[in-house]
């Protein structure tokens, strides 16, 4: 399996819009690479360019060394998988996952005998003489992971493929591509909105928003150490609890609540006295102690856990993951504070302001460090 690398890649559309902005990534042999932001942010055109669905308007592609930047999708030997399966209704699942072997003119028995390695690997065999029409969602995604994987390509690209499955199967489906990885030891990228398909499944995340890399890491660092306000935020379900206020005399300082720092944080942002900031801290670091009043608005328990959501001073709204089963009511009030090993301090965003008077950030608040 080939190494990839992605230097510089820009996509520009007609009008002059811009889709990409110099995108770099080194993808190693047999690494799992997953894509994941928002709708928009420029994940699915980068995984275009590289299969060669879309132009590339600046930088370079190269697979296994060979520049494949302007070469058509049928010479870059990658392997796509869709979001709506693309199965050929009037052929059987056999004939489907042929298809492009036929097309080569390779041999008959080269081609029962690929097709029949891959409905091995995919549990299949018992499927192959039915039309796609007679499959479950699922055994029809595996039977478009069987497709390429007939065609031994380099590269296996996947764009949001369990999109459309229920939350049950897209369980039981992302543990069949952990699999199919390991099995095949095969380079992929994979794109995706669910940031649980990106912490489950990837050897390292690209995060992305508003056409450029936030940052790109192994899952956990990406959850323990966010490089901005917009990683912290996307990544890790529900989202981290953010505050703004300001750094004065070794405190945290909001109208909710005053936060001591400790001596690390004290150094980290001494700079900042004075400064605005942003404390983050996600719901599993909230505490059951502390100098923090939170007033309950929702309790959901999990089983082994609890989300509680409540408002601190009737307005900033706050989630706290409990490892417990609570029974608070509406209107109760606890006392809540912040692990002080796990919280988060951001520099402020950049913003801009429209002609409508509408806010917008143009720059995410970077993580101090």
């Amino acid at each position: 399996m080939p190494d990839v690398k992605i230097e510089h890649l820009d996509k520009v559309y007609d009008g002059g819009v811009q889709a990409v902005y110099d995108f770099n990534l080194d993808i190693k042999d047999g690494e799992f690479i997953v894509l994941v932001g928002p709708s928009g942010c420029g994940k699915s055109t980068t995984l275009r360019m590289v299969a060669g669905l879309e132009d590339i308007t600046g930088g370079k592609l190269l697979i296994d060394g060979k520049d494949c930047t302007r070469l058509p999708p049928k010479d870059r030997d990658i392997a796509m998988v869709f979001q709506n399966y693309a199965l050929y209704g009037h052929m059987t699942i056999y004939e489907n996952m042929a298809f492009s072997l036929t097309l080569r003119k390779e041999d008959k028995q080269l081609i029962h005998r690929k097709v029949m390695a891959a409905a091995e690997i995919l549990d299949l065999k018992s499927q192959l003489n039915k039309k796609p029409k007679q499959l479950s969602g699922g055994q029809r995604q595996r039977v478009a992971m069987g497709r390429a994987i007939v065609r031994n390509p380099k590269v296996f690209l996947f764009d949001e493929p369990l999109s459309n499955l229920d939350a049950k199967l897209r369980g039981s489906m992302r543990r069949e591509i952990m699999l199919l990885h390991k099995k095949l030891n095969a380079t992929m990228m994979y794109v995706t909105h669910d940031q649980t398909e990106a912490l489950t499944l990837a050897d390292r995340i690209v995060c992305m928003s508003m056409g450029h890399v936030q940052q790109i890491g192994k899952p956990i660092e990406l959850y323990e150490h966010p490089a901005n306000t917009f990683v912290a935020t996307f990544i890790g379900l529900p989202p981290m609890n953010m505050f703004e206020g300001k750094i004065e005399n070794g405190k945290f300082v909001c109208d909710l609540f005053e936060y001591p720092l400790n001596d690390e944080q004290k150094s980290a942002l001494a700079e900042y006295e004075g400064q605005p900031v942003i404390m983050g801290c996600r719901p599993e670091n909230v505490t059951r102690s502390g100098n923090v009043k939170l007033t309950v608005t929702n309790n959901e328990n999990l089983g082994m856990n609890s989300l509680i959501h409540g408002k601190i001073g009737g307005v900033k709204i706050v989630v706290a993951k409990f490892a417990e089963w609570c029974s608070f009511k509406e209107g109760d009030e606890i006392q809540i504070g912040f692990d002080e090993k796990m919280t988060h301090f951001f520099e402020m965003p950049k913003t801009t302001v429209n002609e409508k008077g509408e806010q917008t950030v143009t720059e995410y608040g970077k993580a101090i460090r």
